[in-house]
């Protein structure tokens, strides 16, 4: 058995090593095989230059080489060895477990290294020792044998094997390479040790999503080899990457080269990659691309250039064209940018007919308004009359010194007020029950009466009711106007006005006219929400928990986790709210601007929500139950898809867990109230918009994962007898809870919801007084919500 130039033992202290992120821009040193000093240099010249990331494989046939770069530049004090990423990987002829330690002995021998940071294995396949390499053509030719590809329980043994050399330091972290998203998934439970990194070809035209995503949230960095494609020896009829009119023009805009614009792509978007070159200049501008210099904009443009394409394809393995892999194309977050001044910005559009809004989230927006108006109101719109609409309610707080701000700016601006009451069944404020025709109609009067052109702009001051209402003015006067949204309550920063939907209500029901058209800038101030109370700020976050629990688990322990410790001190925290919103933009925001491309962009927005509409409408007109607001509806629908998905097998018993545990650790009511029954909400269920002949909803297979069925739909059409057998293991699991300081609200978290009406008294139904503290003699209408 070969042996390290050094002796290691399992007591090798790696804890250093493993508090350090592994670089986002690394040094490839595969060369087609040839040229073994060139890329010598090539090394000592990349780490010289600020490479810390080193990607090597025995395959590659230079081992030697780049081992003595690494050694010398370490002993030349140009960089300590524990400042260094240095990668390895297993070949396909070595995976039999007793071939395991040895092959990493040979390749740390041949490197002159103690351990590796990152040892991989390189392909999910094993080959026959007889398999060798037998050409450096076009990147290699090989003689092989296929012992198996891809088998469940013989990677796994492989594996297993690769854990034993954590155990005795001669690696300090494990990785794979070329996995699918099911194979990782299978490797998770099957593994003691996780791998850490996923090294797979990742560029503008092999985007991955999916897989992508699944690494993200399973806490595996991805590692993009060939991320300029193939240069040297493309086949045939291969698309020029660098070449696209898209990186072109991108390149143009910036100043930048075609290669500095696809590899800033890639980090950006959270990957790593491991560019390779032999020449200095190169080597330089491809590791100086770390300055985020791409807009929301040119990332977007760069994401549509997707088209599956493949450079690297070899003939021993053919890439899974699984569901989990392949049937969602698209990003599932699009992250926001934050510049200098802690303003963040994001933006959703989609393709066809012209829809995009920015979303712009500032502390402080409404007073630094007199700065900042010019930049919300379109150019266009600055010389003409242009108007403020706003409830009665938040004119109080906002009204007057919103259309001053405007006013100082410079641009000519008027106030309309529309009703609101300041207590609904539900005991809140709302303007729901003002959000008509009438008042659409008495907002047109004025306004034309007032004078107004094709240049005017409507500003819509207030929560989803007035931004729904203002958005649908906007579209059909003059058959379209300028609209921009200022929202004031957190419903309508992490859902309402973050959408193309405009709709007032008709008589037969809530919504039924309306239009898409975009808000050209939707501003976020997240100061209003001090005068908000706490459970209309719940009622909001309701609605990104809902994203998180679909999306992103990362997300929804970011959400939860402050609510669990401190619901009290959360819900004041501007930073947190702010943080709640920002997460939740970005994962709303590629459900908008691909809605069209899958029905996933639809099952992910109403996740919950066949159930919760059902709720929501009874909980206001059945006796003894005290009205829910729409966020605590869909949490306790959230929780009650679960069960569904539980009894299709979609899910397994941990994840209806997880749903009760975040929705109650997060101040949400999480069962159905008792005086609801089972059959009048199988009833409401009826008047559901996705209901045909049987419901329709997206499921949950785990947390952080929406159910693809084999069609590639996402839209899960499930029997009546589903629905029945759901809806009774949910309130058996409700009636038999005996721990409710555990499983549901806690006597805090009630307390924490008790609420001022910006301002106003509270009713005789609120749980806090008067001065908005809690009340207990009137606390039992909201128990019945909390279950208390």
């Amino acid at each position: 058995m070969c042996k390290p130039t050094t002796t290691v033992n399992s007591n090798t202290d790696f804890s250093s090593q493993k508090n350090k992120m592994i670089p986002s821009v690394g040094f490839g040193t595969f060369n087609s095989f040839k040229d073994n000093d060139k890329v010598y240099e090539a090394v000592k010249y990349a780490i010289k230059h600020g490479y810390r990331l080193i990607d090597c494989a025995s395959l590659y046939g230079n081992e030697k080489e780049v081992g003595r770069a690494i050694n010398e530049s370490i002993s030349e004090g140009v960089v300590t060895r524990e400042e260094l990423w240095i990668c390895s990987k297993l070949w396909n002829t070595e995976h039999d477990p007793k071939d395991v330690e040895p092959a990493c002995r040979r390749s740390l021998e041949a490197m002159g290294l103690d351990y590796f940071d990152i040892y991989m294995m390189h392909w999910p396949v094993h080959m026959s020792k007889q398999s060798k390499l037998v050409s450096d053509r076009d990147g290699g030719e090989f003689e092989i044998e296929i012992i198996h590809s891809g088998d469940r329980d013989r990677l796994a043994e492989t594996y297993q094997a690769m854990e034993d050399l954590v155990e005795q330091g001669l690696v300090a972290n494990l990785g794979v390479s070329n996995f699918s998203s099911r194979q990782l998934a299978e490797l998770l439970q099957d593994c003691s040790i996780p791998p850490i990194a996923n090294e797979i070809e990742r560029h503008p035209l092999l985007q991955q999503p999916r897989l992508f995503d699944y690494c993200q949230e399973h806490g595996i960095r991805v590692i993009g080899y060939s991320p300029l494609g193939k240069i040297g020896y493309r086949e045939d009829g291969s698309p020029d990457m660098l070449a696209q009119p898209t990186i072109q023009r991108i390149a143009r805009e910036t100043g930048k080269s075609p290669s500095q614009v696809v590899l800033a792509w890639a980090v950006q978007s959270g990957s790593c990659v491991i560019p390779k070159s032999l020449t200095p200049t190169r080597i330089e501008s491809n590791f100086d691309i770390q300055n985020r210099f791409l807009t929301i904009e040119q990332m977007n443009d760069l994401y549509d250039l997707d088209q599956g394409h493949r450079y690297v394809r070899v003939p021993y393995y053919d890439f899974p064209d699984d569901a989990i892999d392949l049937s969602l194309t698209q990003p599932k977050a699009t992250k926001g940018v934050v510049d200098e001044d802690n303003v963040y910005r994001n933006r959703f559009e989609r393709p066809g007919k012209p829809l995009g809004s920015n979303i712009i989230i500032e502390s402080g927006a409404i007073r630094k308004l007199k700065d900042r108006a010019r930049e919300y109101v379109p150019e266009h719109c600055h010389e003409a009359k242009n108007y403020v609409i706003v409830d009665e309610i938040v004119d109080e707080l906002y009204g007057d010194v919103v259309v001053q701000g405007f006013n100082d700016a410079g641009l000519e601006t008027y106030k309309i007020v529309i009703p609101a009451d300041a207590v609904d069944e539900s005991g809140n404020p709302s303007a729901e029950r003002h959000k008509t025709l009438g008042n659409f109609s008495k907002c047109a009067d004025q306004i034309l009466e007032n004078g107004i052109s094709k240049n005017s702009c409507i500003i819509s001051l207030g929560g989803g009711v007035v931004n729904n209402l203002c958005g649908f003015l906007a579209s059909s006067l003059y058959r379209g106007i300028a609209l921009i949204h200022i929202t004031t309550s957190m419903m309508g920063m992490t859902d309402a006005a973050i959408d193309f939907k405009q709709a007032v209500n008709h008589h037969l029901g809530k919504n039924l006219l309306g239009s898409y058209y975009p808000a050209t800038n939707i501003v976020i101030d997240p100061e209003v929400l001090e005068t908000l109370s706490k459970r209309h700020i719940l009622n909001g976050i309701s609605e990104a928990l809902k994203h998180a629990l679909a999306q992103s688990r990362d997300m929804t322990e970011a959400i939860v986790n402050p609510l669990r410790d401190n619901l009290h001190k959360a819900l004041r925290d501007p930073a947190y709210l702010e943080m709640v919103c920002r997460e939740c933009i970005d994962h709303k925001v590629p459900t908008l601007t691909n809605y069209k491309d899958s029905d996933f962009n639809e099952m992910v927005p109403q996740y919950g929500h066949a159930l919760a509409h059902a709720i929501e409408h009874l909980s206001f007109h059945t006796p003894g139950v005290s009205p829910l607001l729409h966020g605590e509806a869909v949490a306790i629908g959230m929780a009650m898809t679960a069960e569904v998905a539980l009894i299709l097998g979609v899910c397994d018993q941990a994840t209806v867990d997880d749903h009760y545990k975040y929705i109650s650790q997060a101040g949400l009511p999480v069962f159905v109230p008792k005086n609801l029954s089972i059959d009048a909400i199988q009833y409401k269920l009826t008047y559901d918009k996705h209901y045909v002949k049987k419901p329709q909803m997206g499921l949950l297979q785990e947390i952080g994962h929406m159910h693809c069925q084999d069609n590639g739909s996402y839209a899960v059409e499930v029997e009546n007898d589903v629905i029945k057998a759901a809806l009774q293991a949910h309130m058996k699991r409700r009636d038999s809870c005996t721990n409710p300081s555990k499983d549901l609200y806690t006597l805090d978290a009630c307390k924490a919801v008790g609420f001022r009406k910006h301002n106003r008294t509270n009713s005789p139904s609120s749980v806090a007084d008067a001065n908005g503290e809690w009340d207990p003699a009137t606390a039992s209408s909201f128990g019945e919500i909390c279950n208390c």
